[in-house]
């Protein structure tokens, strides 16, 4: 599949000349080459199908392209080393291409970054061609825009969830240290565990605890896990009462989430990126990277153009904490509910933290 996907880049890119305004293939026997805007993605190394992050941004992209009318090639290569053959190929046709089909180039992972600052001036000779490139807070220079979701908000609005819930033990999981959206999150989400800590009785504030360890402590992986693996780290960390896991490492949540809901297991996961509606989840973290991307590519269509660099975050609607009905921890309060042992959240309470980690999420940027 992905040899597949490697040979229709190479032809869409690099098998088209012109001849005044008309579009062709080396061979005049081919039917002639679209000249429909084509959008292309290009992912970290086996990044698509983690039903997380990666998948949101395919999912955000179709979207567009079925509204807009556009094509989509969408690369997820086997490793870093050929995710960058296939960005040295993009520059490299993109720099000499006569046709005046309009393209846009949406790189997905910080992984990449490198490349892409030392490079993308090459694409300034093409005027239909242009790049987007995800997850960094550093516009680029030269051609190019930046878009940037900010999870810091978010996920203190969920540690401060976390921390209103009596004897709560949560074990926060990172997928490395190197990657910045992962500890910024995390950064976050233990602000606002420790906020919310603050306001409890000192009886009630030392019942709850919050650890942190990365599932990569010396590289950039992490975001995903072997069976086995995740089994252990579970029971690990039931046998030390952790209640609750907190799992940013992308496609990595999902398996401890599978894991956790088919062996029935007595820990509660939140919820990253995408919404869980398992019982087994009392919340979720949510990113909408799909909405944003849909938002891009929609500029881009319309205007030739987007903004040099987006930053996007709780304030915007493009995170956002989403409570789970299904969840039998009731940490917030249903019409009626009048519990005595455990505590619930009203909606004044939430919509004080709401606005809470607003403010602490602009103020994070702002540093």
């Amino acid at each position: 599949m992905r040899k597949f996907l490697f040979l229709a880049f190479v032809l869409l890119i690099a098998a088209c000349t012109k001849d005044g305004d008309t579009i062709y293939k080396p061979d005049p026997n081919e039917e002639a080459a679209s000249t429909t805007p084509l959008v292309t993605v290009i992912y970290d190394a086996n990044a698509l199908g983690d039903h997380s992050y990666n998948d949101l941004i395919y999912e955000g992209v179709e979207r567009a392209a079925q509204d807009l009318g556009l094509r989509t090639l969408q690369l997820s290569p086997q490793t870093t080393e050929e995710g960058l053959q296939y960005l040295e190929l993009m520059f490299r046709q993109m720099e000499t291409a006569q046709d005046t089909v309009r393209r846009l180039f949406i790189v997905t992972s910080p992984s990449y970054d490198d490349f892409i600052r030392k490079n993308n001036k090459r694409l300034e000779a093409n005027p239909y061609a242009d790049l987007l490139f995800l997850e960094t807070r550093k516009p680029l220079e030269g051609k190019g825009s930046t878009l940037f979701l900010t999870y810091y908000g978010a996920m203190y609005e969920g540690g401060r969830i976390a921390a209103a819930e009596e004897r709560m033990n949560v074990m926060l999981l990172g997928a490395n240290r190197k990657t910045p959206s992962v500890t910024d999150a995390l950064q976050g989400f233990s602000d606002g565990f420790e906020a919310g800590l603050k306001l409890l009785t000192a009886e009630q504030a030392g019942k709850n605890h919050l650890a942190s360890a990365y599932l990569d402590e010396r590289g950039e992986g992490g975001f995903s896990v072997a069976d086995s693996t995740a089994m252990r780290l579970l029971r690990q960390w039931n046998a030390a009462d952790i209640y609750m896991l907190v799992p940013v490492c992308g496609g990595a949540s999902n398996t401890f989430a599978r894991l956790n809901s088919s062996t029935q297991g007595n820990m509660d996961i939140v919820g990253i990126d995408v919404f869980y509606d398992s019982y087994y989840s009392p919340y979720s973290i949510v990113k909408h990277i799909d909405r944003a991307l849909l938002q891009s590519i929609r500029q881009w269509f319309a205007n030739g153009t987007m903004p040099k660099h987006q930053k996007l975050g709780l304030k915007e609607g493009y995170t956002e904490v989403t409570l789970n009905p299904n969840s039998d921890i009731y940490i917030w309060a249903p019409p009626g509910y009048e519990g005595e042992t455990t505590p619930c959240l009203s909606e004044e309470m939430k919509k004080e933290m709401h606005e809470e980690a607003v403010r602490k999420e602009e103020e994070h940027e702002g540093n």
